[in-house]
């Protein structure tokens, strides 16, 4: 049964249970299956086909997944636009994907105005305003679902078809779209909430951006079960406590990130709240520093720390349960059974135990996990990362005897930043648009509370100077702020290779040389 079937079931067996909490508001099952049915057949009334698709830049709110289960049921597929991108990034997406209609915050909108004439597909009609006071010859959101019919559509997505696209930041300097199937959605649920001890009694704080795989793939399938979603707007640690006080909820997913905020805040703040309803955290995204997960699984007592490893591509690819991590330091767990793992070399021959390779990862017998297996209009990359069936992850790990797995550094260039995944070439291709800078480096440095922080490391044009502050505002002029350098260093010459390529390996050692771990 998809997602969309599932959402019409739950509103048939559970109609007066509590789906969605958001600020204020609360809506049962069958008051979201219903909202949800009328933004997919209002879509479809703007012309909108299966397979088609509709770009949402919102941040966290109860509509947001409305949309995702209006567009389910109607078998149109979700773009969801990073909200942080600049507007000629947001285009890019937009135009990129072929999306056809738009869903915006008020917020946003003036993100688009600059670019909305040169967007391909989408004009006024289209777009979709989430807020009151719609721009002229747009629908507003609500008279949107007024209009719409309220009869179920019909239409079943099956395992192969498109649930939504993810887009990740490109080596190249342009995002990349990573086609996400909606996959045996039974089998995953039963899978992963077995794994994770979860069941339709518990209850969700949604922390993780909407825009991102992680927080559409553990809101979906809470809702696929029947489970209440308190949504939170965006991310703020004493926030996360009170809501998981004030609704005992019981699981999260969050990056380390978010489990360093919380750890940070005054301890008078930790005091206040009641978290013993939480049974259950989920970390991902990024590896955690050993005594942010220590303090986590000393002041949530009852909550049982759960990490993966995964991404967008892949979904979930190796488990480390809670009895296990205060004795795996570093450690990302075993693979899944349902997955097989290599580490190989430069030809893409197996390595030894103990040493380190590229981290390859594929589903066990051809199990349809909901993988992507390729990247949307983009057939360099799709031959770089997928090859006869393994995802190329371009993480180094290492394996131990008891099949423990441990990421070491990455094959290719891409920071982690507060689970972000962040590029340098896209922060190059600006740097380089100045009009001082000749040469530009940028590295993801240790930084105690993002993981990484990106840091450009450039040589100028002879006769020029240029201060810190200077190429930072640039930069905030042209990249989302996530992606601005948080420092800047400058050096009279970047260590090359024979044909000219800068060695970032090099220029990273020194940042890194205190640190065991190099990711």
């Amino acid at each position: 049964m998809d997602l969309g079937a599932k959402l019409s079931k739950n509103a048939q067996d559970i109609p007066e249970k509590t789906a969605i909490i958001f600020k204020d508001k609360k809506l049962t099952f069958a008051e979201l299956n219903e909202r949800a049915t009328r933004f997919g057949n209002g879509v479809r009334s703007l012309g909108l086909k299966p397979r088609d698709r509709l770009a949402v830049i919102l941040k966290n709110r109860s509509e947001y997944l409305e949309i995702i289960y209006g567009l389910a049921k109607a078998g149109i597929t979700v773009v969801p636009v990073n909200w942080r991108f600049a507007p000629e990034e947001m285009r890019y997406v937009i135009d990129h994907s072929e999306a056809s209609a738009i869903a915006v915050a008020d917020e946003f909108y003036e993100k688009l105005v600059p670019v909305m004439n040169n967007l391909h597909r989408v004009d006024k009609t289209r777009i979709i305003y989430l807020d009151e006071d719609a721009p002229a010859g747009m629908p507003s959101y609500e008279s949107f679902l007024a209009n719409a019919s309220s009869e179920e559509i019909g239409i079943e997505s099956g395992p192969g078809d498109p649930f939504y696209f993810g887009y990740t930041s490109g080596t190249t300097g342009f995002p990349k779209g990573a086609i996400n199937p909606h996959g045996d959605w039974e089998t995953r649920m039963m899978g992963l909430f077995g794994l994770f001890r979860l069941d339709e009694n518990d209850i969700q704080l949604l922390s993780m951006p909407l825009f991102h795989s992680n927080a559409i793939a553990s809101s979906s399938g809470g809702q696929y079960a029947g489970q209440t979603v308190v949504i939170m707007e965006r991310f703020d640690p004493e926030e996360a406590l009170r809501l998981m006080d004030r609704h005992r909820t019981t699981f999260s997913s969050m990056v380390p990130t978010m489990f360093n905020r919380i750890m940070n805040l005054p301890s008078q703040t930790l005091e206040k709240y009641d978290v013993s309803s939480m049974k259950c955290f989920i970390q991902s995204s990024a590896p955690i520093p050993f005594p942010t997960k220590q303090w986590v699984i000393e002041n949530f007592r009852n909550a049982g720390l759960h990490e993966f490893y995964g991404g967008t591509e892949v979904g979930v690819v190796t488990y480390l349960a809670p009895e296990e991590q205060l004795e795996r330091p570093g450690s990302i767990g075993r693979a899944l059974p349902v997955v097989e793992i290599r580490l190989v070399d430069e030809e893409g021959c197996e390595v030894p135990q103990g040493e380190v390779g590229q981290l390859i990862s594929r589903p066990v017998g051809g199990l349809d996990l909901a993988r992507a297996a390729e990247y949307y209009k983009d057939e360099e990359s799709t031959k770089k990362y997928f090859k006869d069936g393994w995802f190329y992850s371009g993480d180094m790990a290492r394996v131990d005897e008891d099949g423990f797995y441990y990421l070491v550094d990455r094959k290719f260039d891409m920071i982690i930043s507060g689970g972000e995944n962040i590029y340098p070439a896209e922060i190059e291709l600006v740097l380089y648009r100045h009009e001082k800078i000749l040469e530009a480096a940028v590295i993801g440095v240790p930084d105690d509370d993002w993981g990484e922080a990106v840091k450009a490391v450039l040589v100028l044009k002879d006769g020029r100077d240029a201060s810190e502050d200077e190429i930072i505002e640039y930069c905030r002029e042209h990249l989302a702020g996530y992606k601005i350098p948080r420092s800047v260093d400058f050096v009279d010459i970047l260590p090359k290779t024979d044909t000219g390529k800068i060695l970032k390996k090099i220029i990273r050692a020194p940042y890194w040389k205190a640190r065991e771990v190099k990711i």
